[in-house]
């Protein structure tokens, strides 16, 4: 019986197999599912660790060196550089660096397992050919299998595979893979050019073409995405082109052909570039639309968000669309297709230790035509706004300004410019049981206006002076021995603001805020500057918390507070409102709690005591007890007799797995004072280790709110490769709360 033989030569550093480089074409895109099965070998990082001076070492049972040639038989084992070749004969040539195998083999390197039935190899030109082999690829936790008839690494680095397959499912699962005659890879360009291709999904040839080029690296390559088959119940079939344009590297653009049964042929192009200041996006769509006698259609929109250093940032925000139809018709969610006006927008923003600046400039287009001019917003052509503090002032005062010029411009409408400075100071006591903070502000605004007519002076100034004295306790006590707290905060808030007369004042900007919780704490009632409301009031907050003693989170809160008025409030946004006479506001009461491990909630409520009636409410319940196992209930009320606002609204959602592999989802958005449904979603889902299939039905109710618009959303997920189909994910993320896509 041979002993194992043990031979030792020394060769500089050279790299048989480049895992980096053949890895980065099979490197899976998606996460491996729990259900997977594990792979046939276990990368563990540092097990390939190589040295350029460790030497070859070969085993095996028995040797023979004649002419420079080693013939090895017997369980032959080759490592070098922290790569391990292993088969039962092996022939080395000393001389000239190469390594031949008949026979069946194995190879083991970083992140990487080959097997094949022979294979040539020189080290020293580091070039290698193999024959009907099989690859595992594993590379930071991501996997890519398959087989080829043949595999050689050319001399320039290139790697050429011919019949190869290439998947991401577990080995001998072949739910789907891509097959190509023949696969070129230039690691150096990091592109693969793969000829005669087929992708096959459950033996099923889905997609075959002559030639393709992909992307073997972080490198953007151009070419077409993955196709969109879609249905809408305005557009009907609908089959999405994409096609990547990789212009140079700080520019690219996709541009996609959208084909619709109902209305024809859409072009979307979505064009981005990059320079110093930011990136910039560009979309745009057109369509001559079948369904309105070939009518010019369109949308388009600019985005851009940069920065010049760490202090200067800028943002632009436009959009521009051809009919107020036009979302509605061609949009795909009831948020898109309500909007009544499309904003334009530039914007500067400086912001530096305690002082921050703004420069806008802001339009918008109606999209709506019916609404009257009256109630379409101002442009502000420019608004400038500053804010800045102070460091702590002697005997610990604090002080503050904040000011701001704005140009308010309409057609056919009072225009003009408003300057608006409101410099502060306040005296801010805290302590571990209490706060106590008096602040004093003063109010100077001045109006110049044009296109006044009757109604309003050309020039108009307003001074106010503001009192508020805020201040709160804070009681606590022990729940239990891991040191949980239940905390008692009362606080009191009194605002004083004298009456002033501003009916000569237009409206350009100003609104009433809804009554909440933060409401009881603000100095106007009001937002913008053209309203100032006179106060004199006393609001009462209560607030209790639990704080878990284990990791400090809050498990529950709640607050409930009302305004007592000790003077009418006179101020009001038109004189056709009435004065506010009441001595007490509403009741305002929030509630949000995680005090058991899989519940969540929420509850707001808004309760007039006079009418002894809810104003708004709205109330949610989550159940979580595990991923992919979520149920949400919320109700909304709002009965606002003063904004003639009234609705009652139950949603109810859920994503729930049943099995291994299936999830269920579905969302109900039901009206209860329109005895109707405002949106329907029943959603299914089959997810495995390599491939998911997603089918979902989405009937919403259309902008005019008389109809219904039904969607069909179907998508394949080859994980690995781009999706096939419609966005399924981001469907759900929109339609149930806590809902966050992990199948790629």
């Amino acid at each position: 019986m041979a002993l194992p033989f043990r031979w030792t030569h020394h060769i500089r550093r050279v790299q048989l197999f480049s895992a980096g480089l053949l890895g980065a074409f099979f490197i899976s895109n998606g996460a491996l599912g729990s259900q997977c099965p594990a792979p046939r070998f276990v990368y563990e990082p540092g097990t390939f660790e190589s040295n350029p001076d460790d030497p070859i070492v070969a085993e095996a049972d028995s040797l023979l060196s004649e002419d420079g040639q080693v013939t090895l038989r017997g369980n032959t084992s080759i490592r070098f550089q922290g790569r391990e070749l292993a088969a039962e004969n092996a022939r080395y040539n000393a001389a000239t660096g190469e390594i031949a195998v008949d026979g069946d083999l194995s190879f083991t390197g970083e992140g990487i397992q080959l097997k094949s039935n022979e294979a040539f190899i020189d080290i020293d030109d580091d070039v290698f050919r193999t024959g009907e082999s099989e690859y595992e690829l594993d590379l930071n936790g991501k996997r890519a299998t398959g087989t080829a008839d043949a595999m050689e690494q050319l001399a320039n680095g290139n790697f050429l595979m011919q019949g190869a397959t290439y998947s991401t499912c577990p080995p001998g699962d072949v739910s789907w893979f891509v097959r190509a005659d023949s696969i070129k890879l230039d690691p150096e360009e990091g592109i693969g050019v793969a000829k005669d291709l087929r992708l096959v999904f459950k033996g099923v040839p889905l997609l075959a073409l002559p030639a393709f080029s992909f992307p073997i690296s972080d490198k953007r390559k151009s070419g077409f995405l993955a196709p969109i088959l879609a249905r809408g119940e305005s557009t009907g079939l609908e089959l999405h082109i994409p096609w990547y344009w990789n212009i140079r590297p700080n520019a690219d653009a996709t541009i996609t052909p959208r084909l619709m049964s109902k209305r024809g042929a859409q072009l979307q192009t979505e064009w981005r570039y990059k320079n110093r200041q930011g990136l910039w996006t560009l979309d745009h769509e057109y369509l001559k639309d079948k369904e309105r006698n070939h009518d010019s259609r369109y949308f388009t929109q600019l985005r851009h968000n940069g920065s010049f250093n760490a202090d200067l940032t800028s943002t632009i925000v436009a959009r521009r669309v051809s009919d107020k139809d036009y979302l509605e018709d061609l949009g795909d969610s009831l948020q898109v297709a309500s909007i009544t006006h499309l904003e334009q927008r530039a914007d500067l923003n400086f912001e530096r230790g305690r002082i921050s600046a703004l420069a806008r400039l802001q339009s918008f287009q109606t999209v709506d035509k019916d609404i009257v001019a009256a109630d379409r917003p101002h442009r502000r052509l420019p608004q400038l706004k500053i804010n800045a503090d102070s460091e702590q002032l002697p005997f610990g005062l604090r002080s503050g300004i904040t000011g701001e010029f704005v140009y308010f411009d309409k057609t056919d409408a009072v225009t003009g410019a408003r300057m608006d400075i409101l410099p502060h100071i306040s005296w801010p006591i805290v302590r571990d049981a209490w706060f106590f903070k008096p602040s004093v502000s003063h109010r100077f605004s001045y109006y110049r206006l044009n296109n006044t007519g009757d109604e309003f002076d050309r020039r108009v100034s307003r001074n106010l002076n503001t009192i508020s004295v805020d201040s709160g306790l804070f009681f606590d006590r022990i729940l239990d021995d891991k040191g949980s707290v239940q905390t008692l905060e009362p606080r009191i808030f009194y605002l004083r603001v004298p009456f002033s007369d501003q009916a000569d004042i237009p409206l350009f900007d100003s609104s009433a805020f809804d009554f909440n919780i933060s409401q009881l704490f603000r100095n106007n009632r009001f937002s913008g500057a053209d309203r100032i409301a006179d106060a004199n009031q006393l609001s009462v907050a209560l607030t209790t918390r639990i704080i878990n003693g284990d990791d400090g989170q809050e498990r529950f809160r709640a607050s409930i507070g009302q305004i007592k008025y000790f003077d009418n409030r006179r101020v009001t946004l038109s004189s056709d409102e009435e004065v506010e006479t009441r001595s007490t506001s509403d009741v305002v009461g929030e509630v949000s709690t995680t005090l058991a491990a899989n519940w969540v909630g929420k509850g707001s409520i808004q309760w007039n005591p006079e009418q002894e009636q809810t104003v708004r409410s709205a109330l949610s319940l989550g159940y979580r007890p595990g991923p992919n196992k979520i149920i949400n209930v919320a109700h909304r009320v709002v009965n606002d007799q003063s904004r003639e606002e009234k609705t009652e609204q139950i949603d109810l959602s859920s994503i729930w797995k049943i099995r291994d592999s299936w999830r269920l989802a579905g969302r109900w958005n039901y009206s209860l004072d329109a005895d109707r449904s405002i949106e329907t979603l029943l959603g299914i889902e089959y997810d495995s280790c390599c491939w998911a299939v997603r089918l979902a039905a989405r009937r919403y109710i259309a902008d005019d709110g008389d109809d219904h618009d039904t969607s069909i959303y179907f998508q394949l997920v080859l994980k690995g490769l781009a999706p096939l189909g419609q966005n399924y994910g981001a469907l759900l993320e929109n339609a149930i709360l806590g809902y966050r896509d992990d199948v790629q």
